[in-house]
C-alpha cells in the first residue's frame, strides 16, 4: 500500500512513496543500479549513484527510487 507524503514539485500531481521499504530495492532513478549509502558531514546519510554521479538524502527519497523487489516475502 502506498502512502501520500508531498506533492511534486514538478506540478505533475502527487508524488506517493511505500509505507515501508520492505520488499524494494533503493535504486537511482535515472538508470536504476543499486545506490550506495553514505554517512554525510552533517551527521544524515545519503544514497548515491556512482555511475550518474547523483544523489538524494535518505530523508528525502524521490518516488522513482524504490523498486519492488521479485520476490518479497
Amino acid at each position: 500500500m502506498k502512502q501520500v507524503l508531498r506533492k511534486s514539485l514538478g506540478g505533475e500531481g502527487v508524488e506517493s512513496l511505500p509505507a515501508s521499504g520492505r520488499g524494494y530495492a533503493h535504486v537511482c532513478p535515472k538508470c536504476g543500479q543499486a545506490l550506495t549509502l553514505h554517512d554525510l558531514r552533517d551527521g544524515d546519510q545519503a544514497y548515491w549513484c556512482h555511475a550518474c554521479n547523483v544523489g538524494h538524502r535518505a530523508s528525502d527519497p524521490p518516488a522513482r527510487a524504490f523498486r519492488p523487489l521479485p520476490q518479497a516475502g
